[in-house]
């Protein structure tokens, strides 16, 4: 147990110094984003007076939960057996393998308190009550979580290590269990209605049983495998399965150039392994955007509205909508680059030891904002289409659309990149302006984004070219 206290609270301080190099994300960005998160959200939620049925909520809730155990692999095994991290030293040191076990528990659990923690958000949100019962249930959701997410990441390594169906049923075995019982749980929290007393019980019961089955399941697993799969996995983590992927996809983007398409490889594996928290809230409100999409369109809240012809389709309320939310999630994703402009300075010395000329270095931000932006306006194109809300005839003019308003916002963000590498704040402000009034004039009237493209966007990017070579060579910008 002292033993554990000092691992604890040697996180404890470096999760002090991340806050410390954090705190514009922690103080600005995360109020930020739980400002809008009510005054859009929740308002429009309750003026519709929309609730989703129970069946609709357990699916989600179920989704949800699969969704987290699957995307956590990679990240749990990496602190089961300290890949690339501070804590490989414990293996010299005399610590066993229960309380290293116990210490990836407990990291995987603090993880998993966010869960909670939304889940609560969510049904505060949806209007109902905040009792023991539903924080004694948000802290069951962390556990369970995190006993999932454990024993499925030391199941996917020795699927990894030694292949095999019988293990590879094993492992979804693991990931459908920890997603059953996270997901009841979490549609409990959610849904403001509840449950009676007994089934509460029954629920929590159940929840907590296979959350210590798991957790003994993952001790005796752990202790059994360790010794054979920590080398193999340091070797996983090492070669990076995506990068040789990234390599070849950023060749394609930027034609085969070798210093761009390194230079963009590198950035997208940056943004991959979330250098920043600011990671996490831009690809938050570009997921909740396209969630308040799929909640508002099939209900009555937009107006259907009547075209009078095929070219006044592009006004139809939901076809708008649909539009600015192209916009607001790329300009969201695109607000990464100055960001990540501002982290790499610290190591500019790399460009400059290699000749990287500025152009390129400009190049790849632009190709980064690009590429990191078309998932979401992609998202919401099939969001609108899949709820019904644009017209069969106009499916594909709307596609058209969404892909123009990305390319104008994913450039402008480009051609910011290096405006004020060394101020991300004032960066971030200025790219977000200059994103949203431009894509926002884009999206009411398409042939306004020509005009802005030609007359502002174009030079914008030569300048942004001159810029990155001149804070290449060190000039004061």
């Amino acid at each position: 147990m002292h033993q554990l206290r000092l691992i604890a609270g040697a996180w404890a301080l470096e999760g002090g110094r991340w806050a410390r190099e954090n705190l514009y994300a922690l103080l600005v960005l995360g109020p930020l984003v739980l400002g809008m998160t009510y005054f859009g959200v929740g308002r429009m939620l309750r003026e519709a007076e929309w609730s989703p049925t129970e069946g609709q909520t357990l699916a989600a809730a179920f989704a949800a939960a699969a969704c987290l155990v699957a995307l956590s692999l990679s990240r749990a095994s990496v602190e089961v057996y300290h890949v690339r991290r501070p804590e490989w030293v414990l293996d010299a040191l005399p610590v066993s393998a229960g309380v290293q076990m116990s210490a990836a528990l407990l990291r995987r659990g603090a993880h998993a308190c966010a869960a909670g923690a939304v889940a609560l958000v969510l049904r505060w949100l949806a209007g109902g009550s905040l009792n023991a019962w539903v924080f004694a249930s948000a802290a069951l959701l962390a556990c369970a979580l995190a006993a999932g997410e454990v024993l499925s990441a030391l199941v996917w390594v020795r699927w990894s290590h030694m292949r095999g169906a019988g293990r590879a049923v094993s492992l979804v075995l693991c990931v459908v269990v920890a997603a059953l019982a996270a997901g009841a749980l979490l549609a409990s929290v959610v849904r403001p209605a509840g449950l009676t007393s007994s089934g509460r019980t029954s629920l929590l019961l159940a929840t907590a049983l296979t959350a210590a089955a798991q957790g003994v399941v993952a001790f005796a697993l752990h202790a059994r495998w360790r010794a054979a799969d920590a080398e193999f996995a340091k070797r996983l983590g090492a070669r990076e399965r995506w990068g040789a992927g990234l390599e070849r996809f950023a060749k394609r983007v930027c034609g085969g150039r070798g210093e761009l398409a390194a230079q963009l490889a590198r950035d997208l594996r940056l943004v991959l392994r979330g250098f920043s928290s600011a990671v996490y809230a831009a690809a938050g409100v570009s997921a909740l955007l396209v969630m308040l999409l799929v909640a508002l369109l099939p209900g009555g809240v937009l107006a259907e509205g009547a075209a009078e012809g095929f070219g006044s389709m592009t006004w139809l309320p939901k076809v708008l909508a649909l539009k600015f939310a192209c916009v607001l999630a790329t300009a969201a994703l695109s607000a990464l680059v100055p960001v990540l402009v501002a982290h790499q300075e610290p190591h500019l010395w790399l460009e400059r030891s290699v000749g990287l000329k500025g152009e390129d270095a400009w190049r790849a931000k632009l190709y980064l904002a690009r590429v990191v932006t078309a998932p979401a306006a992609l998202a919401v194109w099939a969001a609108g289409v899949a709820c019904g809300a644009v017209p069969a005839v106009y499916v594909l003019p709307l596609l058209a659309e969404c892909a123009w308003l990305w390319w104008l916002v994913s450039t402008t963000a480009g051609g910011l990149a290096f405006e004020l590498p060394a101020q991300p704040g004032l960066a971030l402000v200025l790219v977000l302006c200059a994103c949203l009034a431009g894509g926002g004039l884009t999206a009411f009237l398409w042939p306004i984004g020509l005009a802005i493209y030609g007359f502002a966007v174009q030079p914008l990017c030569m300048r942004g070219a001159m810029r990155a070579e001149m804070h290449l060579k060190g000039f004061e910008i």
